[in-house]
């Protein structure tokens, strides 16, 4: 039994055919696929190279695939459902039923294999988002960079620059940031750093990548870091709190997942959410995913057509 999965992001795409125990018979990664940070053309026409390159290294498995769940950013934002679908069903039999869905929502599945949770998402944007015990969904944040993407990479990025340009001024401490940020954008002096950042590219494209300089600073002990760091955090469980407040449960745990190029290191943030609940007394158990989010969304396939999906199918899809 094979179904299409696939995830599309501010900074890659992937997109694999799988089975319900795990193995991948075709798989694809790509540039980035969010329609609010790229023209539709060019949206589109990433969509269609993925799906024919799918197509072409398991032709036998791609015709015999029996449901579709893609988790795709900025989608919802643009009402842009339909588009996609639009593109799958060039390449499926028309009885295989395609869900398209916020990329949170395969996060999610990623850690609770299809079951109620919260997720924060902090890659190169960030969201919050809740499935409960109601199978309703409730999202709180991730309405997009300009105002409202806090604890996201790219969020992270904008706090680093501040710090590196603020030291330069003699208006904050020193820290390591502007060694790591020079080295990024090869260049001598901060000033210099203008040219790299004002420009053509994308901001969040151009900036998000500067979170990882934050986790390394932190290791290293940066102050200035920590404190981006801990912010971010203060974040993360402002927007959790008020998504678990919106949603039904009963009396246990509810499992909150972190995921995304921001948590590479889980530890820096899980001690410090995890207190924050306690101090309110709050169900709340903080975790990673059992799967990377392409997982999500093969579980999310799978749900499509009531096949359950268990640890037989982490292990082995872990193992790839």
């Amino acid at each position: 039994m094979y179904v299409l999965a696939m995830d599309g992001g501010g900074t890659k795409t992937s997109a694999v055919i799988c089975d319900e125990v795990g193995h991948v018979y075709a798989k694809v990664n790509t540039t980035r696929s969010n329609p609010t940070a790229m023209d539709i053309p060019y949206f589109e026409a990433t969509l269609h190279a993925l799906l024919q390159n799918l197509l072409q290294q398991n032709p036998q498995a791609f015709v015999a695939i029996e449901s579709c769940f893609a988790g795709m950013a900025g989608v919802k934002e643009l009402h842009a459902e339909s588009t996609v679908e639009h593109i799958i069903r060039q390449y499926v039999q028309k009885k295989v039923p395609v869900l398209v869905e916020n990329d949170a929502l395969i996060a999610l599945y990623a850690g609770t294999l299809g079951k109620p949770g919260i997720i924060q998402i902090a890659g190169t944007g960030a969201i919050t988002m809740g499935y409960d015990q109601e199978k309703k969904f409730h999202r709180v944040g991730g309405w997009g960079y300009l105002f409202d993407d806090a604890g996201s990479g790219y969020d992270l990025g904008v706090q680093a620059l501040k710090a590196v340009f603020q030291n330069y001024d003699g208006r904050k401490p020193a820290t390591q940031l502007t060694e790591a940020v020079l080295r990024h954008f090869a260049k001598d002096t901060v000033p210099q750093l203008i040219s790299s950042i004002y420009n053509d590219e994308h901001p969040r494209t151009n900036i998000a990548p500067l979170s990882k300089y934050v986790i390394e600073a932190v290791e290293q002990g940066d102050a200035i870091a920590l404190r981006i760091i801990e912010e971010a955090c203060q974040s993360y469980y402002e927007a959790i709190k008020t998504c678990y407040a919106q949603m039904t449960w009963e009396d246990e745990q509810v499992p909150v997942i972190l995921t995304g190029g921001v948590f590479s290191n889980e530890q820096h943030f899980i001690p410090t959410l995890q207190q924050l609940a306690e101090d309110d007394g709050l169900p709340l158990h903080f975790m990673k995913a059992l799967v990377e989010p392409i997982g999500g969304a093969v579980v999310g396939a799978f749900q499509q057509i009531s096949v359950e999906i268990g640890q037989q199918f982490v292990d082995t899809f872990n193992k790839r």
